[in-house]
């Protein structure tokens, strides 16, 4: 019997590739920008905080595809380098993560020492300007806190020796490591926090609500939409859609991509929504938020 790898729709692909920017996607990518404009004499540090799904790897990655310089015949450049913290994290642990990034062969080779120096060498022979570290809760999590004031010199280090401004990107409670260091938390004075959607007309700024900015990502997202679905718009569906996904844009966008996957046709409805939902719940569902009444949705959701 022959394997056959099941594939999305044509459209499924296309939809998951769009791109959509948004507040948030914006602040990121601005706060990014504004460290890469730091390299050189005094680099600016910068943290980036939230829970996942929120669109922080996105944001990254736009930041990376915009801000990265394309190589020549004759030499490779790695503007941009993004490197995954490694769980419980050592000195040597995150060096190698970072020269594997780099590009480096044997990145496990040598002492911590040295394999810092052929970092630093080559962060300098590929024109490297920024530096990201992502999943840096990883150095909070339990049984870590012994191996993190090394990271942290190691992160000091990094930024003097290089000139590169550093970026830690991590869940809400990465935080804290600014506070496990006077020199660090001063590098690092800037943070971006990024929050989940919500309804509660808090004002963002002068001009717009939390409100206004979700229901702007959802109108951004309909316009991307290969099938025709409900107003996902309508302020109904939108507390719908908010409770299903708890804010979260990558539940929202996993619910629209199951929607679009087994839509045969003809308006996508309510009952698809709940169908789709289904599929990704990791737990069972007693109250279904597109199938609920209004008044109970109000109730049970907020």
């Amino acid at each position: 019997m022959s394997y056959v790898q099941p594939l999305r729709k044509v459209m499924t692909e296309h939809f998951l590739n769009c791109s959509v920017f948004h507040y948030d996607c914006n602040k990121v990518i601005e706060g990014l920008v504004r460290s890469l404009k730091s390299t050189g004499l005094n680099p600016a540090g910068l943290m980036i905080i939230g829970a996942s799904g929120l669109g922080k790897s996105t944001a990254i990655r736009l930041f990376k595809e915009q801000y990265s310089k394309p190589a020549t015949e004759t030499h490779s450049y790695q503007t941009v380098v993004s490197v995954i913290t490694p769980e419980n994290g050592t000195v040597k642990s995150i060096t190698c993560a970072l020269l594997k990034a780099l590009g480096c062969p044997t990145p496990d080779r040598g002492s911590a020492h040295s394999m810092f120096i052929r970092a630093v060498k080559l962060i300098e022979n590929l024109d490297t300007k920024i530096i990201i570290f992502d999943e840096i809760q990883h150095l909070t999590e339990k049984n870590a806190q012994k191996k993190t004031q090394p990271v942290i010199n190691f992160v000091k280090n990094l930024m003097s020796e290089t000139n590169c401004p550093v970026v830690l990107v991590g869940m809400p409670d990465a935080v804290d490591l600014l506070s496990l260091d006077e020199q660090i938390e001063r590098r690092f004075s800037k943070s971006i926090i990024i929050k989940p959607f919500s309804m509660t007309n808090e004002k963002i700024d002068d001009e717009f609500t939390d409100t206004d900015l979700y229901i702007s990502f959802l109108d951004s997202i309909a316009d991307i939409m290969p099938i025709k679905t409900i107003n996902i718009t309508d302020l109904n569906i939108a507390k719908r859609m908010l409770a299903a996904s708890k804010g979260k844009i990558s539940i929202i966008i996993m619910i629209l991509e199951h929607v679009i996957e087994s839509n045969e046709g003809g308006t996508a409805t309510l009952s698809d929504f709940s169908r789709a939902y289904r599929e990704i719940a990791d737990y069972d569902i007693q109250y279904c938020p597109f199938l609920v009444s209004t008044k109970q949705l109000e109730k049970l959701y907020f």
